[in-house]
């Protein structure tokens, strides 16, 4: 049973997916493809890094200006090629992060579906530093401000003993070596895990959807060029880091969680990333659902077609060699783990029809809790009680919310309600024998609207098999006049399923008085092209707003930046010891050392003021798993701008008391200016970098 988050978000998805649905129609609609767009997307970022990685030079000084190349002299191409290669990697977040929200509203993760849930939560975190890496290659004052604050994210991390923020904070200790390396990481590295990521992520999948329809892909493609065109992605200025900007244009997709590194803390960010993705990883599990039990195989009526796990959505069939030694080669064989109990493969079941009298009904193949023979006594019992001369009988998914809601509504005198899996459950048989056993005069197959099946393909397995292109086929006798699928209807929602019905009953109507004109409700082309400009106008608006804007302030109008950055070793725990010539003889040659010093350090207290008011007061431990190591200290402090005196001394002792280095210097700060607090290791002594 869904719960209450799930139904509000039902409530919310399905309006928008009937308004798609009159445009795209159900085979096109994008919410049906989430996951092979967000693919595509992918595929679109990938051709075009390769055209924009052929002019890209790695190297500090030439990064910023082959990007500015591209994207203003070589506007035409290079510059779209770029805009694509943003625009794209933000459109993927979208419908990645739709296609998990729908996953979870529409109740599709939990049982044997674990899998691709579980798999899909890495995956969806590996897209974050993909998408990162790219901006840290384009070197301007974001790609500064993301370099910076992923260095100080990464050192909240335990296993980092040497502070990587540092390395940011001047030209110096910057080389053309980190944009290799961020290249290598951007086009080869990162990508063959995705790749990797994706492929596990369908593993469990029979016939997993990885590409769009054609046209949705180009459509979706002129969009996105339509958009680079009109609003092309560029550059926020070169890196200067003697200057903080005051604002930046924020990637919202890809870099939300950084403005709260400064909010909280890194360990903040980090805790909150690490809680949601347990909280999503052990989503499945909470509460623990009960499952139907998995579908039975029958060996006397299994003649091994194979129709049953050529049709299983996830895999759960297989077929092997014949185990009760009849004449047949194979035999279909059930994995457990793997079923979700959907009912397709007795919908696949040439042997699963209902005209058998002269044996039981007992299938190839059937479903423990619904067999086939419990589901025509039922199809028997509703048509019964139907009066009248359009009597319709209708069929809806047991586990969708909103037929269990109107199921009671819809019966009536003329019409009757039928339970079942899904669409797929049913076998082209059963209709034929509603419709030539005068059962009822018209059959209406309620299936999840849009094609959104919760089951992937009940809904095409269904048309393909009513068609006649699927086996098993509907027979040519019966006048598909007198049958109505809801997910066919471009107009038809769950919220009017009694128009689809009342539709029949008219064209039944009709039929009893000769007459044949069809008046099928459809929208008009010049509407439906509107809708479509509409949902893409809809789409690509925020991403073009939101990956810049709102802007996001680093620091306040009238403050400087003043970030501290050495490294600085505490004094030993306890003196060094000088060993006696017994105490070096009996010691291995290559550990012969005069003194024996402790190897623990003590902490250091390292104190930072303007104007005597603390800026940056911290007593560190040493690094390293045996208190050995040299502290690493880094700090960015906002300051007031002016005339300024700065104080900094550290102690190695890590007491409150004096002071071994200390330096004192009176600095005119401008607006945006950014100083950095050094120590020089040779020297012994602090200095302020402030060019």
């Amino acid at each position: 049973m869904p719960d209450p988050l799930q139904r509000a978000g039902q409530r919310l998805l399905q309006p928008l997916r009937a308004i798609l649905d009159r445009g795209f129609g159900a085979d096109l609609n994008p919410f049906n493809h989430l996951g092979a767009l967000t693919i595509y997307f992918f595929w679109i970022v990938l051709v075009s890094g390769i055209w924009l990685f052929i002019f890209f030079r790695t190297s500090v000084d030439g990064a910023y200006s082959s990007v500015e190349y591209l994207t203003h002299e070589q506007w035409y191409l290079g510059g779209v090629m770029r805009s694509l290669h943003r625009y794209a990697s933000d459109a993927a977040i979208i419908t990645l992060v739709v296609h998990v929200a729908c996953e979870f509203v529409y109740n599709r993760y939990r049982g044997p579906r674990w899998f691709s849930w579980v798999t899909g939560v890495p995956l969806m975190w590996l897209v974050i530093p993909l998408g990162i890496t790219g901006y840290w290659l384009v070197w301007d004052q974001l790609a500064w401000y993301v370099a910076l604050t992923s260095a100080e994210l990464l050192d909240a991390v335990p296993i980092f003993t040497v502070s990587m923020a540092g390395n940011f904070l001047s030209d110096e200790a910057l080389s053309d070596r980190f944009f290799t390396l961020m290249a290598f990481l951007h086009l080869i590295g990162l990508p063959l895990f995705l790749v990797f990521g994706i492929w596990l992520h369908v593993f469990r999948l029979n016939g997993p959807r990885i590409n769009p329809p054609r046209a949705l892909m180009a459509s979706s493609l002129v969009a996105m060029v339509t958009l680079s065109l009109i609003f092309p992605a560029v550059s926020q200025g070169p890196v200067d880091m003697t200057r903080v900007p005051e604002t930046l244009g924020l990637d919202w997709f890809y870099l939300p969680v950084y403005p709260l590194a400064a909010l909280w803390s890194p360990g903040g960010v980090w805790t909150l990333v690490c809680g949601f993705s347990l909280l999503l990883c052990i989503l499945p599990w909470l509460p623990p659902g009960g499952a139907r039990p998995a579908a039975r195989v029958d060996l006397d009526n299994c003649n091994g077609c194979s129709r049953c796990a050529d049709d299983c959505p996830f895999g759960a069939i297989t077929m092997e060699p014949r185990s009760d030694g009849k004449s047949y080669e194979i035999e279909a064989v059930v994995d457990p783990s793997l079923c979700v109990s959907c009912g397709l493969c007795t919908g696949s079941c040439p042997t699963a029809t209902p005209f058998r009298r002269q044996t039981d009904l007992v299938p190839g193949i059937d479903q423990p809790e619904l067999t086939s023979a419990t589901l025509r006594a039922q199809i028997m019992e509703a048509s019964q009680a139907l009066r009248g001369t359009n009597r319709i009988l209708v069929f809806g998914c047991a586990d969708d919310p909103s037929w269990r809601r109107q199921r009671k509504r819809l019966a009536d005198a003329e019409t009757g309600v039928v339970d079942i899996y899904c669409m797929g459950h049913l076998p082209p048989s059963f209709v034929d024998f509603v419709l030539s056993r005068d059962l009822a005069d018209g059959v209406v197959l309620a299936g999840c609207p849009g094609g959104n099946c919760h089951f992937r393909y009940g809904a095409q397995w269904t048309s393909e098999r009513l068609a006649g292109t699927r086996d098993p086929r509907l027979r040519k006798r019966v006048d598909t006049t007198r049958l109505a699928l809801t997910w066919q209807q471009p107009w038809a929602s769950r919220s009017n399923l009694r128009a689809v019905i009342d539709d029949l009953r008219s064209t039944l109507s009709r039929r009893s008085k000769g007459e044949t004109k069809s008046v099928a409700r459809s929208p008009h082309r010049w509407g439906r092209w509107l809708l479509v400009a509409f949902a893409y106008a809809a789409f690509l608006a925020p991403v073009g707003v939101f990956s810049v804007w709102p802007r996001y302030g680093l620091i306040e109008t009238g403050q400087a930046m003043v970030s501290i950055s050495f490294s600085f070793a505490g004094e030993r725990v306890g003196e060094c010891r000088q060993l006696t010539q017994d105490e070096l003889n009996a010691l291995p040659p290559n550990m012969r050392k005069p003194l024996d010093c402790p190897r623990e350090r003590r902490p250091i207290r390292v104190l930072l003021t303007a104007d005597g008011q603390p800026l940056y007061d911290a007593t560190l431990p040493p690094a390293g798993l045996w208190n050995d190591g040299a502290t690493d200290v880094y700090q960015r402090i906002p300051v007031k701008a002016g005339e300024v005196e700065l104080f900094v001394g550290v102690n190695a002792r890590g007491d409150a008391e004096g002071f071994d280095h200390m330096l004192t210097r009176t600095l005119v700060l401008a607006p945006g200016r950014h100083v950095v607090v050094e120590f020089d290791d040779v020297g012994q002594s602090f200095f302020f970098r402030t060019e």
